[in-house]
């Protein structure tokens, strides 16, 4: 206990040292407010975007993802269709296997048939599949593109230093409301429609 106090006497010591130094030293008031007004023009400009209302309130965005799932929906709904036919094949022939109304040579060449027809079900829907992650990310890189060029035009007019992308999972934690320019980055994106 008394190693903590005269550590802390120490630094109290040496802290009330510095600010007797600095207060003296400085030679005049008038510098004192110079320094004050270049600390606040130094000051960076920064605002955020609320990224979370930018991706649902954009309308071509929304728009594009609708219909993006409006074609999922209808691949789904097509390979869905072609999978109940080739159930209903796959019974159909076992039981036309099992009445004997086949020969072992029927069976196995109706075998190799169905199994075709399964492979390329399963390659249409991986085929399918790909068209639709791919066309996906296209979606979101003519997003992030178009953003970008609009946040650096924003940028630019309004001589931010830093514009931050706010939101779930985006590391900013807390944010001052005025800072927020999302609504004007949305009006500008929605014009240029």
């Amino acid at each position: 206990m008394k190693n903590i106090t005269s550590v802390l006497t120490w630094i109290l010591l040496v802290a009330v040292g510095y600010l007797f130094f600095a207060h003296f030293s400085n030679p005049a008031s008038g510098s004192k407010e110079k320094a004050e007004i270049t600390v606040k023009e130094d000051t960076p400009k920064i605002v955020y975007v609320n990224g979370d209302s930018l991706l649902n309130k954009y309308a071509v965005f929304q728009a594009d993802l609708k219909a993006l799932e409006t074609r999922s929906k209808g691949m789904e709904s097509t390979l869905a269709s072609r999978g109940r036919s080739l159930q209903q094949e796959l019974i159909a022939a076992e039981q036309k296997a099992q009445s004997g109304q086949w020969a072992p040579a029927q069976i196995q060449k109706e075998q190799q048939r169905l199994m075709q027809k399964q492979q390329s079900l399963v390659a249409q829907q991986e085929s399918m599949s790909k068209q639709l992650l791919d066309e996906r990310q296209k979606l979101q890189e003519n997003l992030e593109k178009r953003v970008k060029e609009l946040l650096t035009a924003i940028r630019k007019e309004k001589g931010y230093d830093f514009i931050l992308n706010y939101g779930p999972g985006t590391g900013v934690l807390m944010v001052n409301d005025s800072l927020d320019i999302t609504k004007v980055v949305l009006e500008k994106l929605n014009a240029k429609q």
